[in-house]
């Protein structure tokens, strides 16, 4: 992007409506209508992990430990990551980087959901921008598991304001590649490669904090006999703060 060029906006970027990512939100929560007899915090895990990948036998073989998915996910981007990132320490179902001589501070996160076998692609394009860009951090499944979840590979951003230039640096670099999407999140490009969200106030994932209370308002709304449980969550969130439309918060 030149400086001439003028920033794109969200709505710039948003322009599809929501595309793939509002059809996923859509049937996700269809799906949790139908999972409604579970337990509330059962059912806003069901919720939370809808739009995944099977962890199909091949994807096992190919990917038998940790290791195997770090080799995999470096391939094309090793010395680029040694160079420019400092790996934080690891969690059970996640590999994490800080940007070198950043602050720390994140104010947002981009989700790139290309497919699995576009992973190396897609680490090495947000690698490379280590020193080009507010990029703070990013994350990469570190297991089998990790990289089937339908947000694979989260980006993280020091400055708000600076998502819609990311997105749209990264919609040109990716451009393409398959992808399968984030549910609630809001939609940066209409197949569900890329998409947004900004974490609660108190720290909060966004999309856990939000399956959660759609769990909440679904077992409420069939406890109270509604025709129509999931219309009845919908209502319920814009009450929480929440445009179920966009998926964003009311506030945004």
């Amino acid at each position: 992007m030149t400086a001439a060029e003028p920033s794109p906006t969200f709505n710039d970027l948003d322009a599809a409506g929501g595309g793939r990512i509002a059809e996923l939100s859509r049937s996700a929560v269809r799906y949790g209508e139908r999972l409604v007899v579970l337990p509330e915090a059962l059912l806003a895990a069901r919720i939370y992990s809808f739009g995944g990948r099977p962890l199909a036998a091949r994807l096992r073989r190919q990917f038998p430990d940790a290791a195997a998915v770090a080799a995999f996910v470096e391939s094309s981007c090793g010395p680029v990551l040694r160079r420019d990132w400092h790996e934080l320490p690891g969690t059970p179902h996640w590999r994490r980087w800080a940007a070198v001589g950043t602050s720390g501070r994140v104010a947002g996160k981009l989700y790139v959901s290309v497919v699995p076998e576009a992973l190396p692609e897609a680490v090495a394009m947000v690698a490379a921008l280590a020193r080009a860009s507010s990029i703070a951090a990013f994350k990469v499944g570190a297991d089998a598991a990790g990289i089937c979840r339908p947000d694979r590979l989260v980006v993280y951003v020091s400055a708000f304001e600076d998502l819609p230039a990311l997105g749209a640096l990264l919609r040109g670099r990716l451009a393409g590649c398959p992808a399968d999407g984030v549910p609630f999140t809001a939609a940066v490009t209409p197949d569900g490669m890329l998409s947004w969200a900004v974490d609660r106030p108190e720290g909060a994932s966004w999309r856990q904090w939000l399956t959660a209370r759609l769990a909440r308002h679904l077992h409420a709304a069939v406890d109270a006999g509604a025709p129509d449980p999931g219309c009845v969550a919908l209502d319920c969130l814009r009450l929480d703060g929440v445009d179920p439309v966009q998926w964003t918060p009311v506030a945004i």
